[in-house]
């Protein structure tokens, strides 16, 4: 999907700037391990995709919790002059799976 492929582009944009700019270790490992989490959690919706309602949501929540935690990450350790843009777009992409969620499970969050 196009917003999974948004999130992994900026996570993968934001782990360089970090990197670049000499960010503290934590930062490098928080950022690595929500980029992963966020893959793990992209990969539990896709499966869960053909089953029942109730692992779907599920799926859902998990990966809105996981893109929640990337979005944590980036407000401590994002100090490039694109801050603004990439908390954006993590936020639009957080509203875009929750819209999916709420087709998908019928659920308000």
């Amino acid at each position: 999907m196009q917003v999974r492929t948004q999130v992994t582009r900026l996570t993968l944009a934001m782990l360089m700037v970090i990197i670049a700019q000499a960010a503290s270790a934590a930062c490098r490992e928080d950022l690595i391990a929500a980029d992963q989490s966020v893959q793990r959690t992209r990969g539990d919706v896709q499966k869960a995709a053909s089953g029942a309602p109730a692992a779907q949501c599920a799926a859902y929540r998990a990966h809105i919790a996981s893109l929640n935690q990337v979005k944590t990450v980036f407000a401590r350790c994002d100090t490039g002059a694109n801050k603004g843009k990439n908390a954006a777009q993590v936020g639009t992409t957080i509203a875009q799976v929750t819209k999916q969620m709420q087709a998908s499970c019928g659920a308000k969050k």
